[in-house]
């Protein structure tokens, strides 16, 4: 009776490839238990939190004596939410573009659609029109200052006053000239110029016009995608990275270094794309359950990355795909997180509409909607048997969703999966029943299994046992 892990499957593809069936709505937990290294589990819920004043376009948490909070560009309006969730509209941002949003001991600075703005609650929203702003896409504070780039130069405000822009107060990024996605800080208060093929680092040294030198010896061959396809999390920025005209990977960049996390099947989504549909990728990163999580929003998919596993068993187990609706490919809807310390949740953003949510542990569905989970099988060689009945180790007593069911499919090509056997994952309190699927039939050669489940609650899956003769 072989004993069947779920960690990733096995398909093939119209080019005569093995490629591997990624997890869609679960992800792996590394835990020995029932002889295993691991189990799947859902993927966290979506659950009402406040709603907005349109789609997510960016986010940030002011941890500031006068205007700490939660603020958000929500359709065309900057918002905060308050103490008791309700949302205040603060000013009227242009476009429909993910904005770049940070703040100085003063003000609340956001960049969208070439556009400058800040927001305090003594001089309240403005746009800042000075000439030698032109036209940024990215921005960060450092050494107090602003710094800005427009994707040709780095420039920076005055000392005295944050609106003023001085035109001499620019630098290029000229180790390998090429555009300027974006800036960034490290935590050794070095900037960082984000280039389409190289990564740059920058000290202060307090010279005039422009205040930052270049650190020649730690520049990264490697760029980024677009201004958003990074993101910065215990002074490493995981990123979608660009190190050549074609190859794209995501990578985890450190000061003066790179390091892939991209798996094989990764790397072939990401030539599903062109370069413009890339550079216009989300990359997010958040932590929580001891877990390390980046969140990558591709134009039409959403891919997750497990830091937590892929350090211990490897960056083919760390990817899953996470979507939103019960049939098809429909993508996330969730985008923009932050934590908000008053709450105690991860506050999210929505690609759909309005809403603003939170990442929900207690159920998978989204705003009480059932999502689609999928996990797959390695090939398994069977030859000339058959299946008697498949025994699935679970968690079933635990979910209070008593309808919670789970689809199971085979194929025998990686392909084309049988009809499906349906059968309930369980009910509540009845702790140590894992439930048995049977009648799946004759194996020639090989097979593979598909399981497709729908539930209200988490799922919790760690093997399965075939028995065949």
């Amino acid at each position: 009776m072989p004993s069947i892990p779920f960690i990733k499957g096995d398909k093939v593809d119209d080019n005569t490839d093995f490629r591997d069936a990624l997890p869609v709505n679960y992800y792996a937990v590394l835990r020995d238990i029932y002889g295993e290294q691991g189990y799947m589990l859902n993927y966290y819920g979506l659950s009402y939190f406040a709603t907005g004043q349109g789609i997510s376009r960016g986010k940030v948490w002011v941890e500031r004596t006068g205007f700490s909070g939660q603020y958000r560009v929500s359709g065309t309006s900057l918002i905060k939410i308050e103490d008791d969730q309700s949302v205040t509209v603060l000013g009227v941002i242009a476009g429909t573009d993910q904005v770049s949003m940070t703040y100085s001991l003063n003000n609340l600075a956001i960049v969208a659609s070439g556009k400058l703005y800040y927001y305090n609650p003594t001089d309240g929203f403005r746009q800042i029109t000075d000439s030698a702003v032109g036209s940024p896409i990215d921005i960060v504070w450092a050494d107090f200052r602003f710094v800005l780039t427009d994707g040709e130069f780095l420039f920076q405000s005055s000392l005295l006053d944050e609106a003023e822009y001085e035109p001499l107060d620019f630098s290029g990024s000229d180790f390998q000239p090429d555009k300027i996605w974006g800036v960034g800080l490290n935590d050794d208060n070095e900037l960082i110029a984000f280039n389409e093929l190289t990564t740059e680092y920058f000290v202060n040294i307090g010279q005039d016009n422009f205040s930052y030198k270049r650190i020649q010896q730690k520049a990264v061959k490697a760029g980024i995608a677009g201004t958003h396809c990074k993101a910065e999390f215990n002074d490493k920025w995981y990123a979608l990275v660009r190190r050549s005209n074609t190859q794209y990977q995501f990578n985890v960049i450190r000061s003066g270094s790179t390091q892939t996390i991209t798996s094989r099947e990764i790397e072939k989504v990401l030539t599903e794309y062109t370069s413009d549909e890339l550079s216009k990728a989300v990359v997010e990163v958040f932590t929580k359950d001891s877990t390390t999580w980046m969140v990558a929003h591709l134009p039409n998919k959403t891919l997750v990355y497990n830091d937590t596993v892929a350090n211990s068993y490897g960056v083919g187990a760390a990817w899953s795909i996470i979507k939103t609706d019960v049939y098809g490919d429909k993508t996330y809807r969730g985008k923009d997180m932050t934590f908000d310390p008053r709450f105690s949740k991860w506050v999210i953003g929505d690609k759909l509409d309005s809403k603003i949510g939170f990442l929900d542990d207690s159920v998978c569905t989204h705003y009480g909607e059932i999502v689609e989970g999928l996990l797959f099988t390695p090939i398994i060689p069977m030859e000339t048997l058959s299946i008697n009945e498949i025994k699935f180790k679970t968690i079933p007593g635990i979910s209070p969703d008593n309808d919670a069911t789970v689809f199971v499919s085979r194929t025998d090509d990686m392909r084309v999966h049988s009809k499906e056997h349906i059968e309930q994952y369980g009910v509540s309190f009845d702790y140590n029943k894992n439930f048995i699927s049977r009648n799946h039939g004759y194996v020639r050669d090989e097979t593979a299994f598909k399981i497709r489940t729908a539930s209200r609650s988490r799922m919790a899956f760690c093997r399965f046992d075939v028995d065949a003769s």
